[in-house]
């Protein structure tokens, strides 16, 4: 059977996934890539993609499709928040689709959280408990609940950690120390009320989390690497003391932390807050960290119709 892989077009990152079905119908992963190339910098609602900014993605592209046509796989295409608010998103959804030879799907919130959730689910025990996974991106957060990965309920929050460190950018580590601090509480506040709506998914038995940011501190609260660290356990604890540490050091001393992407380290801070003020949103104390996610699930949307496990 012929690999499949999907190329993400993330307000941060721009991601590839390559995977083989098995005859067992389980998906075996032949590649995975990331690169940052930060697409939804300086967008604000309704305006354009920077020309720096698609220049970066397109490259990022162009490399990832290389792998594709290595792997001989049947390419497919997503983009999340940057593309779905971007006024010139048409236009550069043209240029993405003759770079990989497929179309690509600007998924809308709902299907951005659903995919997440069926991700990140797939390996979850069947066990009846009802489980919320969470994806804090760069322009968005999306939130999705279900039982034994049956899909309930979405959320699609317009707040993400590149969108409130520009709100913030006294979070972005050039003013370390008391600015970032008073910063990081205003920050806060806002996402807290940006985030309310989730306060109706609870309760929940369990919540998930996916995606760079909450990986990102996971690695550098183990002082490990974000690889090793899906199914382990992020206490909102872990979460407030990473952030706090990040708000006294400037850009450099970020980036030299063990288990921090260099890429991140302007925009973690704010990641951190939303991951944060979620979790309590949704009575967590703690998510369990996990690696399948978005991407994941949007593969094995095409063989499986949403509701499925």
């Amino acid at each position: 059977m012929r690999p499949r892989a999907v190329l993400s077009l993330g307000t941060n990152t721009t991601r590839l996934l390559v995977v083989l079905e098995r005859e067992d119908g389980r998906l075996e992963q032949l590649e995975q890539g990331a690169l940052g190339t930060r697409l939804g910098e300086g967008l604000r609602e309704n305006g354009s993609l920077a020309s720096a900014a698609m220049e970066r993605t397109f490259e990022a592209v162009r490399h990832f499709a290389g792998r594709v046509r290595v792997h001989r796989a049947e390419p497919f295409g997503i983009a999340t928040s940057a593309m779905r608010r971007a006024s010139n998103g048409a236009d550069f959804a043209g240029r993405i689709e003759a770079a990989i030879g497929a179309s690509l799907h600007i998924l809308a919130g709902g299907e951005e959280a659903a995919y997440s959730y069926r991700g990140a689910t797939a390996n979850a025990p069947r066990d009846g408990k009802r489980r919320a996974v969470l994806d804090v991106g760069g322009g968005s957060t999306e939130c999705a609940v279900g039982v034994d990965g049956l899909l309930e309920q979405t959320l699609s929050l317009e707040i993400g950690a590149v969108r409130l460190s520009e709100r913030f950018p006294d979070l972005a580590g050039a003013t370390p120390g008391e600015r970032a601090r008073r910063a990081s509480k205003a920050a806060r506040a806002t996402a807290a009320a940006m985030l309310a709506p989730l306060g109706e998914f609870a309760p929940v038995a369990e919540a998930r989390a996916v995606a760079g940011t909450p990986l990102t501190i996971g690695a550098i609260a183990a002082g490990g690497t974000a690889g090793d660290l899906s199914g382990r356990i992020l206490t909102r604890t872990a979460i407030d003391d990473v952030v706090e540490r990040l708000l006294e050091l400037d850009l450099a001393e970020r980036k030299a932390l063990p288990g921090m992407i260099a890429q991140r380290a302007d925009v973690l801070p704010a990641g951190g807050l939303i991951v944060s003020e979620a979790l309590r949103l949704l009575r967590q104390n703690e998510a369990r960290l996990e690696s399948d996610d978005l991407l994941l699930g949007f593969l094995l949307g095409l063989s499986k119709p949403h509701g499925e496990g």
